[in-house]
């Protein structure tokens, strides 16, 4: 079993009960390829860490991400461009349904596939200097990951429309005021301040009752009829120590 993993372009580890992906390509940490991390090196790496309650997803350096190489965008270099894509998008939902509470540090610039990603986590926590947008309308596309409609959920059709349609870039003191963001860190740094929040959540709490919330969560999000059904027994067997 090892505790860190390189896999795609990110870095996997672990700090006690916390996972710490991070995204490491270049100062703009961009994302030359769509899936950022392998999903199934992610979910085997989990698999051989039971005890990991959180997952904190990281920029390498100044940057959480500025999204995708826009040089990518040309004609001819766009080659198997959907299935890269999907690929990416199924990446994404995983994140957004493990049974793990799950977070993005973010630092400098999130931009296009990088705000995707962090838009995929329960939270996201931002330096003072930070900087949010889904800028792909000002390169002739469309947001690809999933964003649109993460964003549509967190913020609302009116708000949501108005980012996506300018392209708008907010400060971390505006991505606040719009909800976009959890919260701002007190330092430059939020990888710190994260690690701190997600793990001030989960605190004595164990892996079924975190898992059992997020579960009803997701079930609820697609619509299952009474979705919180058996969660309280399957926690109160697991406190008994009945699993």
């Amino acid at each position: 079993m090892q505790d860190s993993i390189r896999s795609g372009i990110s870095e996997l580890h672990a700090e006690g009960k916390i996972a710490v992906l991070t995204i490491n390509n270049g100062p703009k940490n961009l994302l030359t390829e769509p899936e950022f991390i392998d999903r199934e090196e992610l979910l085997v790496w989990l698999e051989q860490h039971p005890q990991t309650e959180a997952l904190v997803i990281a920029g390498k350096g100044r940057h959480f991400s500025h999204g995708a190489d826009v040089s990518r965008f040309a004609d001819g270099a766009s080659a198997g461009l959907s299935e890269k894509l999907e690929r990416a998008r199924e990446l994404l939902r995983t994140i957004e349904e493990l049974p793990v509470v799950t977070a993005a540090a973010i630092n400098g610039g999130c931009f296009g596939g990088g705000l995707e990603i962090a838009l995929s986590c329960h939270f996201r926590i931002c330096s003072p200097s930070a900087f949010l947008g889904l800028t792909e309308i000002m390169h002739g596309v469309v947001p690809g990951m999933g964003g649109m409609e993460r964003m549509l959920r967190l913020l609302g059709k009116e708000k949501a429309l108005q980012l996506i349609l300018g392209g708008e870039m907010l400060s971390a003191n505006d991505a606040m005021t719009a909800g976009l963001v959890t919260k701002i860190s007190k330092e430059k740094d939020a990888l710190p301040e994260t690690i701190e929040y997600v793990t001030g959540l989960t605190g004595d709490r164990s892996r079924g009752q975190i898992s059992a919330i997020l579960e009803t969560f997701s079930r609820a999000a697609k619509g299952v009829t009474d979705p919180s059904a058996g969660m309280f027994e399957k926690a109160l067997s697991e406190k008994n120590g009945h699993e």
